[in-house]
């Protein structure tokens, strides 16, 4: 827990002057001073991600980049120090104004810095994750890495964020607490509830922090893993609370576009959720609206910085824009992952969302797949699946009722509308429950909000709203008060109060290729970090030149596309 601790303090004062120096750029060009330091933080996230990212370009993101960001941070307090301290002097402020909220924070803090220092290892962090990591540790990017297991290929710039902090090379052990200090952030949205009590009213947004508060609980156990699903989520809510508060709050396209670069930001965690980036429509509308050529120039290059290195790391590990998608087929490198075995993937990982094993299954029609697919599921995702199917018909036709009625709110349609194709892009590719919780906690509490505070304003009666929106956190909380005490109890005697539980390693075979030994999983592809380089494909690719840095390429693709032969006629 030390370790957690230390690494957080870490990532949290250079994610805040750097986020702050960003932050202040861009309102220096809106026009603005709309700054708090948890935004800041965010931002700082994201600024030291695209860093990590173009560092990776180049070699191993380690010590090195590690001393240019502290550097940089050093002479960033040394020019904005004093409008540094005022922006945590206001936090301070805020959070002093109710006595006891500096405890809530404290135990918010203590909760989440148990829950990173243990708990389970994701199966997907052993077959890829910690691997992925270790790759951008030490070589950054490597042309062809896809080659060697075509989960490499699934880029997440999260990766190269939970390497830059993972101080292996100080501390013999690679940590992993970056998913962890995401759901820190997500927490302290949570806390943001606490209004309702001082205020007696109930905001939109506060129903997604209802959400926000049963998915933390949900992945308390879990966000040891630096798995890419978990930060993805936590940035849909962080996204959509941060959204209606600016919402309410009358804020300006300042803040919209902020959001927007953030959303940008998340579909480069995991791609699935780039739907989030028609968020961006409007900024754009207010912009253009105002005229402001400059404020859509930054906006547009805000946007393409977070981009960019993203799209550069997907093209050079797989050769594919965006893998497994073989839409955008743009570039031929010698290393790239052959069209049929990208399409036979991105089959594979729909047909796993969809509970079907069996990827010669492929054109297994809904009728079948979606009663079997629901029957697996636990039944609170039975509830939240049927929830999210009430809540999308009932969102939808209060839509239209406004609109028919001329009293629409277009921010909020707007909201809607992502929100909904987002949740049904999901179902209809890759349905499996994990991906897509911000969806279906999201969807039905973002319409239940809209009903009850619409029936509110017409009968003027926040009372009842308030009352019955305080059994429901009472529900959810003392639920996840169960469960997350489970959690701490069946851990407690584990050994991580200092340092934080390490990587599993599982047993691999040997196989060796150009002089390299690569370490082959025996049981499901599950590896670890330590057998490392790791391969399960040794046997069909061939490397570049002659280091591992030169990269690697499919030597037997029709040894490969006769094995899978039965699959790919039947497409």
């Amino acid at each position: 827990m030390i370790t957690v601790i230390l690494n957080w303090l870490y990532i949290a004062i250079t994610s805040f002057v750097t986020g702050f120096a960003v932050l202040s750029f861009f309102s220096g060009i809106f026009n603005t001073n709309e700054k708090k330091t948890i935004y800041c933080i965010w931002a700082g996230l994201v600024v030291n991600t695209v860093y990590a990212e173009f560092w990776s370009l180049f070699g191993g993101v380690g010590v090195a980049a590690n001393i240019v960001l502290i550097v940089t941070v050093i002479v960033l307090i040394g020019f904005m120090r004093k409008e540094m301290a005022v922006c945590l002097q206001e936090t301070l402020e805020r959070i002093n104004e109710v006595s006891a909220l500096r405890y809530v924070y404290v135990t918010v803090l203590l909760l989440m810095v148990y829950g990173t220092s243990r708990g389970y290892i994701h199966v997907d962090t052993s077959i890829y994750h910690a691997q992925s990591i270790r790759w951008i540790e030490e070589y950054g990017i490597v042309k062809g890495l896809a080659c060697l297991q075509l989960r490499f290929g699934y880029n997440s710039a999260a990766f190269a964020l939970t390497a830059l902090y993972s101080f292996k090379d100080l501390l013999g052990q690679s940590l992993h607490t970056t998913a962890g200090f995401f759901v820190l952030l997500g927490a302290i949205h949570t806390v943001d509830l606490y209004k309702i009590f001082t205020t007696r009213k109930v905001r939109h947004s506060d129903f997604i922090r209802l959400g926000l508060l049963f998915y933390i609980g949900l992945i308390y156990k879990e966000m040891v893993s630096p798995a890419s699903d978990y930060y993805a989520q936590i940035l849909i809510f962080v996204i959509i609370i941060s959204w209606l508060d600016a919402i309410d709050e009358n804020r300006s396209e300042y803040a919209f576009s902020m959001l927007a670069i953030l959303a940008v930001y998340a579909a480069t965690i995991k791609f699935s959720i780039a739907l989030l980036v028609l968020l961006t429509i409007k900024p754009a509308a207010l912009m253009i609206k105002k005229k402001q050529g400059s404020q859509i120039i930054c906006s547009l290059c805000g946007g393409t910085i977070v981009l960019l290195p993203f799209l550069i790391r997907n093209v050079l590990i797989s050769g594919w824009l965006i893998y497994p998608s073989t839409f955008l087929d743009l570039f031929n490198p010698d290393w790239k992952i052959p069209k049929g075995v990208a399409e036979y993937d991105a089959m594979e990982i729909g047909l796993y969302g969809k509970g079907i094993t069996d990827v010669t299954r492929y054109d297994t029609p809904m009728s079948e797949w979606v009663p079997a697919w629901f029957s697996q599921m636990s039944l609170i995702e039975k509830g939240w699946v049927v929830l999210t199917c009430i809540g999308l018909v009932v969102g939808t036709v209060y839509m239209i009722r406004c609109f028919v009625k001329k009293k629409l709110d277009h921010d909020k349609l707007l909201m809607w509308v992502v929100l909904a194709a987002a949740c049904l892009f999901w179902f209809f590719s890759a349905p499996l429950v994990r991906y897509g919780y911000g969806y279906l906690t999201t969807v039905p509490l973002f319409a239940d909000g809209l009903l009850c505070l619409e029936m509110t304003k017409k009968t003027g009666d926040e009372k009842s709203l308030y009352i019955a929106f305080l059994i429901i956190f009472a529900f959810i909380s003392a639920y996840r008060i169960k469960t997350v005490g489970y959690d701490i109890i069946t851990t407690v005697k584990e050994p991580y109060y200092l340092s934080q539980k390490d990587y599993i390693d599982w047993p691999a075979d040997v196989r060796e290729l150009n002089g390299y030994d690569f370490y082959v999983p025996k049981e499901d592809g599950m590896i670890g970090y330590d057998p490392f380089p790791s391969s399960m494909f040794v046997i069909d690719v061939q490397m570049r030149g002659i280091t591992l840095e030169d990269g690697f390429r499919f030597s037997d693709y029709n040894k490969w596309l006769e094995q899978n032969s039965k699959t790919l006629n039947a497409q």
